[in-house]
Formats: structure tokens, C-alpha cells, sequence
């Protein structure tokens, strides 16, 4: 109660790693935006080669730099990368090049629904209160979206490109929990920049057979095209930063709710910048999605399973889990 018997407003309750792991929803939002603008000019192999490689020696350099490259961890932090973003985003790109910007940032929004039940299930982590509430009106949304139509591309070559979509939604929700549960990293930038190598490096052989059969569309690439590249770059190293940051500090089940966000992110962009227009069923998904995020945010934080970190004042952040990494 306030002062003078008045009831206290309830205020949205938002922590440095809710923060950071909306940062990285919005990113992926619009990077999936951006991957389809390249996607007109470039090859998946030619984005994947930039987006990963040029993703991962940025983040290695800045890392090198600033002292926190680390090796402590390091084989760990390449096999993960090798889920996310390495089959993720080759899963995706490949994807991208047969749906819709809108389309796809649709269907992202089964991944809070993946997250969520994986948290549970393999972690032991635990909902209850207004958080139960938020999932369901989160997974309405996310079944309204889904149910949506598609993009104007041919049936067949669409649904292709959906399929691939889910299997990397798939690829990131594992990711998600195994960072959660194996990694202890407490530095967002080191632990983004390993992923990133490893995704480059598992992603390599592909790029590599989809050269030498069907040969490269970046030196013909227009300026546009490029820049579409470069952003594609910078959205992945931000999101992987800023993931990291915020893994250590929530729940994967929270994590993978406030991922609600990326689906909603990426339609707005494709709505404003590409001028996509969703159906009115995928709108009113977009609304429950918003909901369902600020309900949970509201709510009290979930309760997170024995192994969640133990913030001190010295030690901002640790990745959790009684596995080191």
C-alpha cells in the first residue's frame, strides 16, 4: 500500500537481462528483415559468408582488443555456435530466399513456445502466477500469426521456405537451452564472438560447394545490396552480444517468452520498409504477442531452477548451470 492507504500502482519490472534479451529479440527481428532485402541480390551462401565470417572476425578483433578473449570455455562456446548461428542461420537463410519477410518473421513465433516448454522440460524450471497467464495469450498470438496467409511467392517454393524457417526456429530454441544450461560465461562479447566462429566454421562447407557449383553474386552486388550485407552483420553481432549478456541473468522460460518480441519486430519492419502487408489475423496475433509481453514483464520473475546464478555486486552476470563451461 502507498502512503495514506492508497494501493501502489504496479510497475513493469524489468532487469538488465530482460533488457538484453529484448535487444537481442529486436535485432533478430529486423535481421530477418534485412536477410530477405539481401537475399533479392545475393546468394544464401554469399550472405552466409558475409553475415558469419564478417560477424565473427569483427567480434574477434573487438574482443582481442579490449583483453576478453578468453580460451577458458572456448571449445564449449564453438560447439554451441554451431547450433546458433551456424545451423540456425544457414537453415534460415536458405529459407528466406523462398517466403516472405513477413512470412517468416511470422513464424518466428513458435520459438517462445519451444523455449518455454524445453525451459520446463529439461531444466526444471517453473511457471506459475501471471507468467502461466502471459504464455497463454503469447501462444494464441503465436497460433493466430501461424494460421496467417503467406507470402506471394509460388505455394510449394513458400512452404519449402517455411519448413526451413521452423527448423531453424528449432535449431535456436536448443541453442537457447543449452547456453543456458552448459555455458558460464559472464562476458557477453566473448562468448558472442566463439559462437560466432563456430557458426562460421560449421556453415564453411557449404559455402564452399555452393561456390565452386554455382559461383558467387557478391562482386556483382550493388552498393544497396551491400549495405544489406553489412546490416545483416551488425544486427547478428549485436543480438549475439546482447543474448549473452542476458542469458546468465534469466530464466530460459523468460527468455524464450520475451523472444515474443522478435516476431512482432520483424513484421513491423517488413510492414514499414518493404511494404508487406499482413492479414488481419496475423494483426490481431501481433496484438497478443504484446500482450502476453507485458503481462510477463509485470509480473514477478519466474521462478528459475536451482541452477540459476547468484548475482553479487563484484560479478555482474554468470552464465548458470552446475556445468562449467
Amino acid at each position: 500500500m502507498a502512503p495514506g492507504g492508497v494501493p501502489a500502482t504496479t510497475h513493469v519490472r524489468v532487469g538488465s537481462g530482460d533488457v538484453a534479451i529484448l535487444v537481442s529479440a529486436a535485432a533478430y527481428g529486423v535481421s530477418t528483415v534485412v536477410s530477405v532485402v539481401a537475399l533479392h541480390a545475393v546468394r544464401p551462401a554469399d550472405l552466409l559468408a558475409v553475415e558469419l565470417g564478417g560477424a565473427a572476425a569483427l567480434l574477434l578483433c573487438v574482443a582481442a582488443v579490449t583483453g576478453r578473449l578468453r580460451r577458458r570455455g572456448m571449445v564449449r562456446q564453438l560447439l554451441l555456435g554451431a547450433l546458433m548461428p551456424g545451423l540456425a542461420f544457414l537453415s534460415a537463410d536458405v529459407g528466406l530466399a523462398r517466403t516472405s519477410a513477413s512470412s517468416a518473421s511470422l513464424l518466428l513465433a513458435v520459438d517462445p513456445l519451444l523455449s518455454v516448454l524445453l525451459a520446463v522440460a529439461v531444466l526444471g524450471e517453473r511457471l506459475r502466477g501471471r507468467a502461466v497467464v502471459a504464455l497463454a495469450v503469447g501462444l494464441s498470438g503465436s497460433i493466430l500469426v501461424a494460421l496467417g496467409p503467406g507470402g506471394d511467392r509460388a505455394r510449394a517454393n513458400a512452404a519449402l521456405g517455411n519448413l526451413l524457417v521452423v527448423a531453424a526456429v528449432m535449431a535456436g530454441v536448443v541453442f537457447l537451452v543449452a547456453a543456458r544450461r552448459y555455458g558460464d560465461e559472464n562476458d557477453g562479447l566473448g562468448a558472442g564472438a566463439w559462437q560466432t566462429t563456430g557458426g562460421a566454421l560449421v556453415t564453411a562447407p557449404f559455402v564452399a560447394v555452393s561456390w565452386v557449383s554455382g559461383g558467387s553474386r557478391l562482386v556483382m552486388a550493388s552498393a544497396p545490396a551491400w549495405a544489406a550485407c553489412v546490416g545483416v552483420v551488425v544486427c547478428g553481432a549485436v543480438a549475439s552480444v546482447a543474448f549473452n549478456r542476458g542469458i546468465g541473468r534469466v530464466p530460459a522460460a523468460r527468455a524464450g517468452q520475451l523472444a515474443n518480441l522478435t516476431p512482432v519486430v520483424g513484421t513491423l519492419t517488413a510492414v514499414v520498409f518493404l511494404g508487406e502487408r499482413p492479414s488481419p489475423l496475423q494483426l490481431a496475433g501481433g496484438v497478443a504477442i504484446l500482450v502476453g509481453l507485458t503481462l510477463l514483464l509485470r509480473g514477478e520473475p519466474l521462478p528459475a531452477s536451482d541452477t540459476t546464478d547468484k548475482v553479487t555486486k563484484d560479478e555482474p552476470s554468470a552464465m548458470c548451470s552446475g556445468v562449467p563451461s
